[in-house]
């Protein structure tokens, strides 16, 4: 399973992902829930954002980051876990690396309309 490179606080953006095994197959994922990790410099931390099953017989899900996924630039880890609810089994997919971009320092707030540089309420 590869994963796209994300850009830093941007929120409007998701991936599609299909979960394969090493042979290339897909994992049928009808009937889980998806949850998953990133790993930070050794930290893990829950991915706080949407993982939804978009097409799950072909192990296609996808995941709409939240503030906290992409919150941090750098290199990091995800793991998934795919838990079914006919049998309380589990499917945990391989470590994959994931990049999250770095962005410019754009201001977060509107700008004001008065001539002084303070940021509107």
């Amino acid at each position: 399973m590869a994963l796209a490179p994300a850009v830093q606080h941007s929120r409007k953006r998701a991936q599609t992902i299909t979960w394969k095994d090493e042979d290339g197959a897909a994992i049928n994922l009808t009937g889980s829930t998806i949850t998953g990790i990133i790993e930070r410099s050794g930290v893990q931390t829950a991915i706080t954002g949407t993982l939804a099953l978009v097409t799950a017989a072909s192990g296609i899900f996808s995941w709409t980051y939240s503030a906290a996924d992409i919150a941090q630039a750098g290199s990091f880890f995800v793991q998934f876990r795919a838990k079914y609810s006919s049998d309380s089994l589990s499917e945990i997919s391989n470590r994959t690396a994931w990049s999250v971009l770095p962005a410019f320092d754009f201001e977060l707030v509107s700008p004001s309309l008065s001539p002084s540089r303070s940021a509107s309420p």
